[in-house]
C-alpha cells in the first residue's frame, strides 16, 4: 500500500528549532502545516532539556494544530493524541512501545522519542497548538549524556525511510484529532491509559520527599499523573513533580 505525502511540508535544512520557525510562520499557513529539519541544532525537550539528533538519521518536526474547540483545561488532549498517532505507527514493528507520562515514548525502558507542545489561549479555548516532535529512527550512536536514548535502527537493525514515518505518524496524529473534534476525547483518554509506561505493578518514584514505590491509577482531567503507593496513600503530581527512576 503506497504511503500518502502529506501536502503541507516545509522543508529546511537546518534550523535553529522547528517550534520556533513554525511560531513565526503560523498565521500564513493552514492547519497541519509541517516544518521539518535535517538539523536541528537547538532544539528543547520539556523544561529546556536539551534533544540530541544527528542531522539526517531522525525526524525533527513541528507540526501546527488549530484546536480551537478545545478548552483551556482540557489541552492536556492534544497531548494524548499525538503521542497515541506515534504509538500506533511504532507498535507496527514491536509492541513494547509505551507512553511515558506526560509526553514521551519508549521503547522498553529506553526513550525513543519526545514531544514539546506550545499552545496559544484564546480567551477559553487554544487557539493553535505548535507541536514539536523529535523521534529516534536511523541514528546509531548517541554522544549527549542523556541516561537511555534508542532508536529504530538500534531496535530492527535496519534503515527506514524518514518521509515513510513522517508521513504514517502525521495521518495516525491527525486521525486522533479528529476523534477530539468529533467528540471521541474518552477514547483517547483510555487508550492514553493502556499504552503507559509502567502501566501495571509498583514502581519505583522520587518526589521532594525522596523514593517510594507506587503504581499508576490514572491520569486526571488536566493531566496530572494519579498514583498510589504500597501503603494505599494516593498521589497526584503536576508535570516535573514526581520522577521516575529507571535503572
Amino acid at each position: 500500500m503506497s504511503v500518502q505525502i502529506p501536502n503541507n511540508i516545509l522543508h529546511f535544512e537546518h534550523l535553529l528549532s522547528t517550534n520556533t520557525k513554525l511560531k513565526a510562520l503560523k498565521a500564513n499557513v493552514p492547519e497541519f502545516t509541517i516544518v521539518i529539519t535535517d538539523k536541528q541544532t537547538a532544539g528543547k525537550g520539556q523544561a529546556g532539556n536539551y534533544w540530541e539528533s544527528e542531522a539526517n538519521k531522525n525526524l525533527t518536526f513541528s507540526l501546527l494544530l488549530k484546536p480551537i474547540y478545545i478548552e483551556i483545561q482540557d489541552q492536556f488532549i492534544i497531548s494524548k493524541a499525538v503521542a497515541l498517532g506515534i504509538i500506533h505507527v511504532f507498535k507496527d514493528f514491536s509492541q513494547d512501545f509505551s507512553i511515558k507520562w506526560p509526553n514521551d515514548i519508549y521503547y522498553r525502558d529506553k526513550k525513543i522519542g519526545g514531544i514539546l507542545i506550545e499552545n496559544t489561549i484564546s480567551r477559553t479555548t487554544i487557539s493553535d497548538s505548535i507541536v514539536g516532535i523529535g523521534l529516534n529512527i536511523n541514528q546509531e550512536y548517541f554522544t549527549s549524556d542523556a541516561p537511555n536514548p534508542i532508536s529504530l535502527k538500534n531496535i530492527s537493525g535496519q534503515d527506514f525511510e524518514l518521509i515513510t514515518i513522517l508521513s504514517k505518524v502525521v495521518h495516525a496524529i491527525t486521525a486522533y484529532v479528529n476523534d477530539i473534534k468529533c467528540g471521541n476525547s474518552a477514547k483517547l483518554n483510555q487508550l492514553y491509559l493502556n499504552n503507559l509506561y509502567r502501566r501495571q505493578g509498583f514502581h519505583l518514584y522520587k518526589d521532594h520527599h525522596g523514593e517510594f514505590m507506587a503504581q499508576i491509577t490514572g491520569i486526571n482531567e488536566y493531566g496530572h499523573l494519579q498514583l498510589k503507593t504500597q501503603t494505599g496513600e494516593k498521589r497526584t503530581y503536576a508535570f516535573k513533580e514526581v520522577t521516575f527512576i529507571i535503572h
